[in-house]
């Protein structure tokens, strides 16, 4: 599974950083569970900027991208719960 987390100064205030920290544990705990959670490895990759935020006027940060799913005012939970539906045998 390919995730994508913007690091771009305006989704970094807004706490991506805090995003990228749970996906670091979640990966942990999948890791300790693998009677729960399928052998599926979890490709993090922090972003500069995915330009998303550019091109609206609207507050949309932070931004999350799972597979091709983009995720606008990205939460901890919001993502954590679409990368567990995901993966959970």
């Amino acid at each position: 599974m390919k995730i994508k987390v913007c690091v771009g100064s305006n989704c970094t205030l807004l706490g991506s950083m805090s995003i990228l920290d749970q996906i670091e544990d979640l990966k942990d705990i999948i890791k300790d569970d693998p009677d729960n959670y399928s052998d599926e490895e979890l490709d993090v990759e922090a972003i500069k900027c995915l330009d998303i935020c550019k091109n609206t006027d609207k507050n949309v940060a932070p931004i999350v991208v799972i597979d091709d799913e983009v995720i606008l005012n990205a939460t901890g939970q919001i993502v954590m719960e679409k990368i567990i539906n995901k993966i959970r045998k």
